[in-house]
């Protein structure tokens, strides 16, 4: 059952096995596998429930009304970057772009040799990650739907010598639409609100909207519930509520789990919450063509490059509607305005980094938590690399300009102008960056001193109380991290169900 919290009683109280708080990647797949094992389940997310009937095709209003503070979330640092975080029954699933990636074997081995985690193996996730797959409908993009955008960069990289591939999507009925980040106003996309979501409720779980949880209960050293409080229209306090559980399990991300850990002063001996923040930081590098490309129509992340994932260097497709372009590129006044006369003739393309930089979130002084983030020079030089290899492929590709997300080099209009890259020191503050991946703020590992939970993701310090997000992941990943998320989730229910309830 799928309830809205305007609909519910004043003083509201239930009483559950499990609550589950945030209805993402992590939360969705968790509530879904404990309900269907006979678990009274509750899951409670602050947002709303959006479906194809109410996206808004004006994606100021999307973003508004489906990302956590409109879409303003920045990290604080050199250079800042925008974070965007959804805030709608499904989580971010519900905006992003679609891409879905197993964390790579060589990641997750790093893990278990650096963190202990001894109880964990790939191939004891392989089973997770297909049940994800096949839930999700994870299939590659198709060649009728990629759209010219990604296959102008597909012909201009394989000229390079590199090996462009279409992206594994969860939208297996894609109509190339282009609004993924805006909610797929086709219904394609199988995100938490139409997949894991409605399989919970059938089997019994009660899902609760526009509810904030904001205490986390204690006592004798294992949770027992929590309390919060439900969300007007405007999502200011409207009641209190009380949900009395076996266990809790926290899946808000990698932002709200730490900081709601921080402001309860919980599960934290360690020191550890909040801390080793990783966010994938990205750019994207703009090709101005003599000829139309349109590159609204289609996928805009359908296609990727991994020649250089060794080295930390990933590139996926991505295109804006022209409101978010223009701010993503390197102009103001009239030189924007003649830039975006090209809009038609534009291609774009992001350079996405596993970082060796980390952060950390804070709870801050008001009632909302503070991210620090600053880019090391190993990462910077990352981006030079990348930025570069980018803006080749587009002359490969015909275009007559590159436009650089780079202060003081914004726009080449010839390869060999890319030459002065390698004879310049670019410092973090010339990037113009954004990140959608925060990752490793309760990372995990049998040390109680060094991580948050175990490998079974149970706060070492809390008992029943488990963390099921990307904040457990203890490093970057390298690729998108929706997949890894849910089969984690689904790791930590089956290990819920054999301790906490003998199932």
């Amino acid at each position: 059952m799928i309830v809205d919290s305007n609909t519910l009683d004043n003083k509201f109280r239930e009483t559950a096995d499990v609550v589950v708080i945030g209805s993402g990647a992590g939360g969705a797949p968790m509530a879904y596998q404990l309900a269907a094992a006979g678990l009274k389940v509750v899951l409670v997310e602050d947002g709303k429930k959006f479906d194809i009937s109410s996206f808004k095709r004006n994606s100021w209003e999307a973003m508004r009304d489906m990302y956590r503070d409109s879409g303003t979330v920045l990290t604080i640092g050199t250079p800042s970057i925008p974070l965007p975080l959804g805030n709608a029954l499904g989580g971010t699933t519900i905006v992003n772009s679609g891409t879905c990636f197993r964390v790579p074997e060589k990641v997750f081995n790093g893990w278990k040799k650096e963190f202990g985690l001894n109880e964990l193996s790939y191939d004891r996730l392989i089973p997770h990650f297909e049940a994800v797959e096949k839930m999700i409908g994870v299939a590659d993009a198709t060649a009728e739907t990629v759209g010219s955008n990604n296959i102008l960069f597909a012909e201009g990289a394989k000229k390079l010598g590199l090996h462009p591939k279409p992206l594994p999507r969860n939208a297996p009925d894609c109509k190339g639409a282009g609004l993924c980040v805006f909610g797929c106003p086709n219904g394609a996309k199988k995100s938490m609100e139409q997949t894991f979501i409605p399989a919970a409720s059938e089997n019994g779980a009660t899902i609760i909207t526009s509810a904030r949880a904001e205490k986390i209960i204690v006592k004798n050293g294992q949770t027992i519930g929590i309390t919060g409080s439900f969300l007007d229209e405007n999502k200011k306090k409207r009641t209190q509520f009380q949900i009395d559980s076996k266990a809790v399990v926290l899946s808000c991300g990698a932002i709200h789990s730490p900081y709601l850990l921080l402001k309860n002063k919980i599960a934290n001996s360690s020191k550890q919450v909040g801390q080793n923040l990783h966010i994938h930081p990205a750019a994207k590098v703009v090709g101005i063509f003599n000829e139309t490309i349109n590159a609204w129509s289609g996928i805009p992340q359908g296609y990727y490059v991994d020649d250089y994932a060794d080295e930390g260097i990933m590139f996926e497709g991505f295109f804006l509607p022209p409101a978010f372009l223009s701010f993503a590129l390197p102009a103001s006044g009239m030189e924007l305005k003649n830039l975006m006369t090209n809009y038609s003739k534009m291609a774009g393309f992001g350079i996405m980094v596993t970082d060796s930089s980390h952060g950390k979130v804070i709870a801050g002084i008001d009632k909302s938590p503070m991210i620090f983030y600053n880019l090391n020079k190993t990462d910077t030089s990352k981006f030079k690399k990348g930025i570069e290899i980018a803006a080749r492929v587009y002359f490969e590709a015909g275009a007559k300009k590159v436009l650089l997300p780079l202060i003081g080099i914004g726009e080449v209009n010839h390869p060999d102008e890319l030459k002065i890259l390698n004879k310049m020191e670019i410092k973090p503050s010339q990037l113009e960056l954004s990140a959608f991946h925060p990752m490793g703020t309760c990372r995990m590992g049998n040390n109680p001193k060094t991580s948050v939970v175990n490998p079974f993701l149970e706060t070492h310090d809390i008992k029943n109380l488990f963390i099921a997000d990307a904040s457990v992941f203890p490093s970057s990943l390298g690729v998108n991290p929706q997949v890894s998320i849910m089969a984690f989730s689904l790791w930590a229910a089956e290990n819920i169900l054999k301790t906490t309830f003998k199932v």
